[in-house]
């Protein structure tokens, strides 16, 4: 998969289309995928979001 943001922030499953915030309050992606390896259903470390440029492009929404 390309152009993903890659993180390190706790997520589970469920969190999917939740948005990805800086500690700053500034949303920066939709999150969309946790990287789970096990049957465990928690989440081990590693998350991936689409930018919310590419998210908004593809709702029809000017770029930011």
């Amino acid at each position: 998969m390309k152009n993903l943001i890659q993180f390190d922030a706790a997520a589970n499953p469920g969190n999917s289309g939740g948005p990805l915030v800086t500690m700053d309050g500034e949303v920066v992606g939709i999150v969309t995928a946790i990287l789970n390896p096990t049957s465990a259903r928690t989440f081990l470390g590693i998350g991936f979001a689409v930018p919310i440029e590419n998210a908004a492009s593809a709702a029809g929404l000017p770029p930011f």
